[in-house]
């Protein structure tokens, strides 16, 4: 089990701890629809240290073949993804960010329980260096509406990154524009003492911190998938509708992306919304049925409350047959049929 560099401030401020991807992490430290509404109406910060921070070095054109989407033609200070690592199969190996540095040098942000797997896969399918930098820097994410009320706008465009810069006064290795909650806001590297630092900092600036179950209901509410929950090495892109690759390159598990796009898949990647009354949350797997509940067309993986809809909602894999937009059809929760109906990405008005 690893734990978050900042547990020593975070329990100071009274946050829960919980388990994640074999990490100790903040969970939540009110409510977690309290902070949740933070980021969709003012701004919060999040601790995401658990995720994987690696430096990878040497030709581009190995790194290219490994991942989906194209990464040649990116200038150095820009991020690349979400993209992916696939199998021969075109599934999931893990979802990524990637940072070009330069044409030889990049940073990739990978999910915690895929860490050392894609250290190895690197490995083995290239001649690319590869150095962990998990345990060197924490990994903090402000993120919200109204962010730039409370910091000064950072000198970062969207989806760019800067290195060895300052932030809030304090010396960083890493800044970057992105985020994973469909709100605007900065990531920042740095080692412990320095995040610590500028904790205390976000603090004194009136902004507080949100746990990890508030990400995840924040990324549900996008349509933003979790790998091993609506991902993993069983399921494409295409399947996922989830469009991190570029066909204009080759790339490992190509042939079988093409064969997706071209002859359609057997189960598609869509959002749902229960009614408001209706509060029983479905867990994964859980069965979708078609409307009048005789037959199994689909199942969930991932589902929350939401605060910003007041209303259950989730994601899972439907048959095209029954993947319309506006659809109602049912979820069997614990013997109940539950009424939901079928919705695109994002599940919410973002503006």
């Amino acid at each position: 089990m690893f734990s978050s560099p900042l547990l020593d401030i975070e329990t100071k401020l009274n946050a829960d701890i919980g388990e994640f991807a074999n990490w100790k992490m903040p969970m939540k430290y009110t409510s977690y629809q309290d902070e949740h509404l933070l980021v969709r109406t003012s701004v919060a910060f999040f601790d995401i240290s658990h995720m994987g921070r690696l430096k990878v070095s040497g030709n581009q054109n190995e790194l290219e073949f490994l991942v989906s989407k194209e990464i040649s033609k990116n200038k150095p200070n820009s991020m690349i993804g979400p993209t992916a690592f696939l199998n021969d199969k075109g599934g999931f190996e893990d979802d990524v960010m990637i940072y070009k540095v330069s044409e030889n040098e990049f940073l990739i942000v990978t999910n915690a329980i895929n860490r050392e797997k894609i250290i190895n896969w690197i490995g083995k399918n290239s001649g690319l260096n590869v150095e962990d930098l998990t345990f060197k820097y924490g990994m903090l994410a402000i993120q919200g509406r109204n962010v730039w009320n409370f910091i000064e706008k950072a000198e970062v465009k969207p989806l760019e990154f800067i290195l060895n810069t300052k932030f809030l006064g304090e010396n960083v290795f890493l800044l970057s524009r992105s985020g994973w909650t469909g709100e605007d806001g900065l990531e920042v590297w740095a080692d412990a003492n320095t995040l610590t630092s500028i904790i205390q900092k976000l603090l004194k600036l009136g902004i507080k911190p949100a746990g990890l179950i508030a990400r995840d209901s924040l990324r549900q509410e996008m349509g933003y998938v979790l790998y091993g929950e609506d991902i993993d090495s069983n399921i494409t892109p295409v399947e996922a509708r989830y469009w991190v690759f570029s066909l204009d390159k080759d790339f490992i598990g190509k042939e079988k992306i093409m064969e997706h796009v071209e002859n359609g898949v057997n189960r598609i990647r869509l959002g749902f919304k229960l009614k408001k009354d209706d509060r029983l949350l479905p867990r994964k797997d859980y069965k979708i049925k078609s409307p009048l509940g005789s037959r199994d067309v689909g199942y969930v993986t991932s589902s929350t409350f939401s605060p910003y809809l007041n209303r259950v909602i989730g994601m899972g894999y439907i048959k095209p047959e029954y993947a319309y937009i506006g659809y109602e059809l049912a979820i069997d929760i614990r013997g109940k049929q539950v009424k939901a109906k079928i919705s695109d990405f994002p599940l919410i008005n973002t503006r």
